[in-house]
């Protein structure tokens, strides 16, 4: 039998009566299994009688052995329930109490996900930002310019010249006074004045050898650098030849930078579009009530150490609170909150907007996932239907973003342009320092 007995706040605790024959079928059970794990000395694995096994295992252990069996028992028939079935489970049932007299009464409390308040988002205001022209074209050219280095044309410099501004050089480096495997890295040579190891390397030639030591570590490593190779290095002119090489759909230069506006903008407006709806999605947390048991988010968080221990993930994750259980426990609180907040506002406006999630939108944007895997539609609609974990994640993105477009109606949008900071001029401070202490 199935009974709710209490209810509060999102916590039902529930009962489940079985009959005699079930406590009679567990004790069966747990004396069979005792008497043919249990030895002996004079009988043969099975035949052990009950009131020896009481005297050898104990009868508090066996009772307990037997409410364990009788739980399960209760578990199945909890899961089979037609009510239990509605509830909006959130974490597993877990067990209070078990009761053997004529009748076992086995007690769970159910822990639901919790209902929730929102509060209206109406007239709220949210800032986006936009893109000025100046800045797109910008954002241009400096694609061009990662273009050409891309494509700069590398020639080697003879062994007896020397390393200048700008050339490109190939090292091998190992800790000074290791004898280990040296690793190798390139460089383009900048100023002497913006880096210790550029000043170094500024009229070294192929073969010299440097030691260097870096001052930014706390511990001044140093490490022995011998040049191997030394490079000039050319940059291809902008004009059209260079935008045909790039991109053969490029007539001209004018058209290749029109390409790359148009993807540039694209990109922003995808970003613009990610940053209104995670914003509003923030603003939506922020703007909801739990109704939750304080002991739900114990059991939450305890439920989530459990599984992080299982996967040998928990100290890792201890380490970023310096060991400190207290404050790890406090943060994941907090993030199961937010979880839990965000999770209901969702659910409850989709539902009452009635917004749902198709199964082609699932697979749209699991394609989108996989698209450089080369994945076979076949294959796709196989790993969907077997990783329910993966394709409640896709349905959970899109429901959310579906509610964040709703949401995004009833707002106002303000755009603020980017203004990008302009570099400032030493001089100019040096005057206003001079001007501020006069």
């Amino acid at each position: 039998m199935f009974e709710v007995i209490k209810e509060e706040q999102n916590v039902k605790t529930v009962k489940i009566s079985l009959d005699h024959e079930a406590i009679e079928e567990a004790r069966g059970k747990v004396y069979n299994e005792l008497s043919q794990s249990v030895k002996v000395k004079g009988f043969r694995k099975g035949k052990v009688p009950k009131n020896l096994l009481n005297v050898v295992i104990g009868m508090e252990k066996i009772n307990n052995m037997i409410k364990e069996d009788v739980a399960d028992m209760a578990l199945d028939v909890l899961y089979e329930n037609e009510k239990f079935k509605d509830f909006n489970i959130m974490l597993p049932p877990a067990l209070a109490s078990v009761e053997l007299g004529e009748v076992a009464e086995i007690v769970f409390e159910i822990h639901i996900y919790p209902d929730v308040e929102i509060e209206s988002l109406e007239g709220e205001e949210i800032e986006i930002p936009e893109m000025s022209d100046e800045g797109l074209e910008s954002d241009m050219k400096k694609e061009l310019e990662r273009m050409r280095e891309e494509n700069v044309i590398l020639k080697p410099k003879d062994e007896n010249e020397i390393i200048e501004t700008g050339d490109q050089v190939d090292i091998d480096y190992h800790l000074t006074g290791k004898d280990e495997e040296p690793r190798q890295f390139e460089v383009v040579v900048k100023e002497p004045n913006e880096g210790k190891i550029f000043a170094e390397l500024v009229g070294k030639k192929v073969g010299d050898s440097i030691e260097f030591v870096d001052e930014k570590d706390e511990n001044k490593t140093a490490y022995t650098m011998n040049v191997k190779e030394v490079y000039t290095r050319t940059l291809a002119d902008l004009n059209d030849d260079f935008a045909k090489m790039i991109d053969n759909e490029a007539e001209t230069l004018e058209a290749l930078k029109e390409k790359l506006r148009r993807k540039i903008k694209g990109s922003f407006d995808e970003f613009v579009k990610s940053f209104e709806i995670n914003n509003i999605l923030d603003r939506l947390e922020k703007k909801t009530k739990l109704n939750i048991s304080e002991h739900s988010i114990d059991l939450f968080v305890n439920h989530m150490i459990m599984r992080q221990k299982e996967d040998k993930q928990y100290k890792k994750s201890l380490k970023d609170f310096k060991g400190d259980e207290k404050a790890y426990k406090e943060s994941l609180k907090n993030e199961i909150t937010s979880y839990l907040k965000l999770k209901g506002a969702v659910e409850k406006i989709a539902k009452e907007k009635k917004i749902e999630v198709s199964e082609d939108e699932i697979f749209g944007k699991a394609k989108e996932y996989y698209q450089s895997l080369n994945m076979s539609d076949e294959r796709l609609k196989v790993t969907l239907t077997k990783d329910n974990e993966l394709r409640d994640r896709i349905e959970n993105e899109i429901l959310h973003n579906k509610v964040a477009e709703e949401l995004l109606k009833s707002v106002k949008i303000i755009t603020k342009k980017i203004e990008e900071e302009e570099p400032q001029d030493p001089k100019g401070e040096e005057e206003k320092e001079e001007k501020s202490n006069e």
